[in-house]
């Protein structure tokens, strides 16, 4: 699941303000490169999401007083951050560092084999548990270094809305739909949507079918090529089915085809509307909506697991704090984006837990005491079972985003978008070389 046009994405976005500070602009590879005449110091370019939160971008400042290296950020937006970064990908340019998802359906597409370097060997692999088996790697080649929690994906809902409707947080659709039609009846709008900013509109048909995927069982046939999201009672085919009938019903606000996902937080936090679809590193986004009050946030704010039949959350590797070190042939350039990722996951990495008070991915590191509340329903909810984004090992899926937008408009129907993405998943399973196709 990849955020920004991918889910699920998860891209993750959030706050775009956050990380802005510092930026530098684009430049070619590596910037300066050699010893920049500071005695064998370099600068190393970091493509990275606006959406790192601030305690990351203090981590890469960091990086520079203990190294002497300098780290040059260039900035990609994080609407629209998969597009802007293969753009960038495909002209050739390659920075020393790439933040970006760790789903391997978005690693196939940077043909890692060709162009990243294998990090299996590093420490940190082995302190992460079974994480890389389904992340951050292919091949039997480890490319990643994932310091961020997944992105978990869920409803997030106003909980002073929904009590004073007299509604319980939903967890299947089936109970959505009833939430919607009591909601609307008190003048609330029951879901806000964002298809301004196009990949949000994706999060619920790809909660739905969560309930099919236990083991990502459905994930592994659509990639092996034993089923197809077209196929009959595809999961696939009836969770677009879902939103399409919640749509009919008057669930979302009346602006879903320009609202943009900062307009959603905005509305949730605010009580505009009740619930949002989204991930967990939305939670920047929320703070900023609601003028940087944690408190207001946590007094208004829950969140639960979403399915076609049960309260399960989603999750998928998230592109922020997630590093791969492209081939760039320059060595002591290399040398030193490989000290990055050693100081990103080594000393580093317990003080970022607790500054970013996020939960660890590497063992023996102890998460923060202080939590916000509605970080912990996340955790809590992801404790109690998550299933793994069905789509995360899928290549070609990039085109949900656009066909969501067509469905909205009601210039496609479930089956005839599902049929045309299942096109695009063949296209790129065979140009990829996945076994089966």
């Amino acid at each position: 699941m990849r955020a920004s046009k991918r889910l699920l994405g998860a891209a993750a976005c959030a706050a775009l303000t956050l990380a802005a500070a510092g930026c530098g602009g684009a430049a070619g590879p590596g910037g300066d490169g050699g010893d920049g005449g500071d005695g064998g110091k370099v600068t190393l370019t970091l493509w990275h999401n606006t959406a790192d939160p601030a305690p990351l971008v203090e981590m890469y400042k960091r990086f520079e007083k203990e190294s002497g290296n300098r780290i040059e950020l260039v900035p990609i937006p994080s609407d629209g951050f998969e597009d802007s970064t293969q753009t960038k990908w495909a002209t050739g340019e390659r920075p020393d560092i790439l933040e970006y998802h760790a789903t391997v359906s978005n690693l196939l597409a940077l043909n890692p084999a060709e162009n990243l370097r294998d990090l299996s060997g590093e420490a940190y692999v082995a302190k992460s548990g079974d994480l890389y088996k389904s992340a951050g790697a292919t091949g039997g080649k480890v490319y990643a270094a994932i310091t961020g929690f997944p992105q978990v994906f869920g409803l997030y809902y106003n909980k002073k809305v929904l009590a004073d409707a007299g509604v319980e947080p939903p967890g299947t659709f089936e109970e959505l739909s009833a939430a919607c039609r009591a909601l609307s009846a008190k003048g609330v709008t029951p879901v806000f949507e964002s298809g301004g900013s196009i990949w949000p509109v994706q999060i619920l048909p790809l909660l739905y079918v969560s309930a099919s995927n236990e083991g990502n069982a459905y994930g592994k046939a659509l990639a092996g090529h034993t089923s197809s999201l077209a196929d009959p009672g595809s999961p696939f085919v009836a969770g677009l089915t879902a939103y399409r009938k919640l749509q009919d019903d008057g669930c979302f606000n009346k602006d879903i085809t320009t609202a943009t996902f900062e307009n959603s937080m905005k509305a949730l936090v605010t009580g505009e509307a009740a619930m949002v679809a989204q991930h967990s590193d939305m939670l920047p986004a929320m703070l900023a909506a609601a003028g940087g009050d944690q408190k207001k946030v946590d007094d208004a704010v829950g969140f639960t697991g979403l399915s076609s039949t049960k309260a399960v959350v989603t999750y998928a590797p998230g592109p922020i704090g997630t590093f791969y070190l492209p081939k760039t042939g320059d060595a002591a350039r290399e040398k030193a984006a490989l000290d990055f990722v050693r100081f990103m996951t080594g000393p580093a990495y317990a003080d970022y837990v607790k500054s970013a008070k996020t939960f660890p991915v590497l063992q023996g590191v102890t998460g923060p005491p202080d939590v916000s509340p509605v970080l912990q329903d996340v955790k809590k909810a992801y404790d109690n079972g998550a299933v793994i984004a069905f789509n995360s090992d899928v290549p070609g899926m990039a085109g949900l985003a656009p066909l969501m937008s067509e469905l909205i408009a009601g210039q496609k129907d479930p089956q005839k978008a599902a049929t045309q993405l299942q096109g695009q998943i063949e296209q790129a399973a065979k140009a990829a070389g996945l076994p089966g196709w």
